[in-house]
């Protein structure tokens, strides 16, 4: 029985561009002549450092690229093999095979193969499994370098999820499963650990190639103005706005500096204005594209974000660069009259001259809760506010705690929220679709049938052609349903120290790709 399943998953073989070896090769690029110390510092915005990679802290997202590796990795151009080196599976897309690498270990010398990874799968799927619909049946090793995982049902997005699972060494945890040291395949090794501080080395026996770069210092640095000040004196090597929390205007005026570089990326990360479709103001869906009308994104790219960022069009992305966007949308130009006539039309006028605009004798006066879940957001929300005053509406802004903000969100206590990007990223969209558009979602900000029946088809469909029709009809629903106000894609910015070369953002949440290509040099 097990020879047929195999017979029948190799005929239909998934195959990824420029597959690796089944072997794991070092390929280090060759050492560049310089006589500059390979050791770079860098700051995050936290008080407080961890490494566990299964934590969603700050510290784990940009710590766990040096230190752990996946079986898969997924950007806008794909899925391509880490240290699974193919991948396939059945027709009904529910038993999928990984075939790993040969001879990698693990940095305290235990060896990596599917019995390590089985351990790695249960830990990141485990009870949160059935998220998003995805139940996993069985994780079944076959051989010493052959997984066969089996899914209770199809699940078109499958292979991202296991990009996002960490490779850990069971080694990692104690008896009672707690977190107790980090202990990789990656290409920096743990040296030393405090809350305040970590350091890392270089693995010289990395299988991706071992890196450039010899030493790693992370260090805890909340006060972004600590940080700028230990930058321009040279104590640090690298910071960004994304990753470590400075201001835009901050890293404009570095970038003019000659020892320093600024890096950019365009990124699919969102900011949004979610309208409360419940309340007296937009239950009308004429209010809610008088707002659209009536916030000028362009200003918003150029003042809050410095020019870093793009103007935001739909759900997605803005042009075909970004995976799953529908570039049959048009978005809302900014066009206060047209805005002005919409509120007409809802019976709203400024009726008694005072600039605000009335129905029945209320103004139109609004709630905009926000969380300052971004360092920016309290200048984005104070231009909105201002955007929208020309049109006759009066925003409120209310700033609430993290704790607070969530809970008005999920009991529709508000009229307008800003909408961090959470579960956003270049890859595929779905944990962001379902948290706010679905109405089974987190926080959901629509309730419609027809997006829903979309959402769940595409969620067991496997077929990479028919999940992206499906996605491009969700779109076109989120946007006739004008339940949001997409705003901008903030451009991921860092700066560097001129020496510092090859240095790249990477996208998400994982702030810095984990320097295994960078190097220092005075060319």
């Amino acid at each position: 029985m097990k020879l047929k399943i195999i017979t029948v998953l190799l005929t239909i073989s998934i195959i990824f561009s420029g597959c690796i070896s089944q072997s794991a090769k070092n390929t280090g690029i060759k050492e560049e002549t310089t006589d500059l110390k390979q050791e770079v510092t860098v700051p995050v915005g936290d008080r407080e450092l961890f490494l566990d990679p299964l934590l969603g802290t700050s510290t784990s997202w940009h710590t766990r690229p040096l230190i752990f590796d996946t079986l898969l990795v997924s950007d806008r151009e794909g899925i391509h093999p880490a240290l699974a080196s193919s991948v396939e599976r059945t027709e009904d897309g529910k038993t999928w095979i990984f075939h790993l690498l040969e001879g990698v270990k693990f940095h305290d010398g235990t060896p990596f193969d599917a019995y390590t990874a089985s351990y790695s799968l249960n830990k990141s799927f485990g009870d949160s499994a059935s998220r998003y619909g995805l139940t996993v049946e069985s994780i079944e090793v076959i051989d010493n370098y052959t997984l066969n995982v089996t899914l209770g049902k199809p699940f078109g997005p499958f292979l991202d999820e296991v990009a996002a699972a960490w490779i850990v060494c069971p080694n990692c945890y104690d008896s009672d499963g707690e977190f107790k040291e980090a202990i990789g395949t990656g290409a920096f090794i743990l040296e030393n650990y405090s809350r305040e501080e970590i350091t890392l080395r270089a693995n010289p026996d990395y299988w991706g190639g071992a890196p450039k770069i010899q030493k790693v210092i992370v260090k805890a640095i909340p006060d972004a103005s600590t940080q700028v000040i230990a930058f321009e004196a040279g104590e640090l090597d690298v910071i960004g706005a994304d990753i470590s929390g400075i201001g835009l205007s901050d890293v404009k005026r570095l970038g003019e500096d000659p020892r320093f570089e600024i890096y950019t990326r365009p990124d699919a990360q969102i900011d949004i204005i979610g309208f409360n479709v419940e309340s007296e103001y937009f239950s009308d869906k004429k209010i809610r594209e008088a707002v659209n009308y009536g916030i000028d994104r362009q200003e918003l790219v150029d003042s809050v974000l410095e020019g870093y960022g793009i103007p935001a069009v739909g759900p997605i992305g803005y042009d075909d660069s970004i995976p799953w966007t529908n570039t049959e949308i048009e978005g809302y130009a900014y066009d206060p009259e047209t805005a002005t006539e919409l509120l007409k039309e809802a019976g709203w006028e400024d009726q008694d001259g005072d600039g605000i605009v009335e129905k029945d004798g209320k103004p139109f006066e609004i709630n905009l809760i926000d969380a300052n879940t971004r360092p920016y957001y309290r200048a984005m929300t104070e231009v909105i506010q201002a955007q929208l005053s020309k049109i006759g509406i009066k925003v409120n802004i209310r700033v609430l705690e993290r704790g607070a903000y969530q809970t008005a969100l999920k009991e529709k206590d508000f009229d307008m929220a800003t909408i961090p990007n959470y579960g956003k990223r270049e890859t595929d969209p779905y944990p962001y679709l379902f948290m706010f558009f679905c109405s089974k979602g987190t926080y959901p900000i629509m309730n419609n049938e027809t997006f829903d029946g979309l959402y769940f088809r595409s969620l067991s469909t496997v077929d990479p052609e028919q999940r992206e029709a499906l996605y491009d009809q969700m779109q076109e629903v989120i946007v006739d349903e004008c339940v949001c106000a997409f705003l901008m894609h903030p451009v991921k910015v860092g700066t560097a120290k001129k020496e510092f070369k090859n240095f790249e953002l990477r996208h998400g949440f994982d702030g810095f790709i984990p320097f295994k290509k960078a190097y220092f040099s005075e060319e």
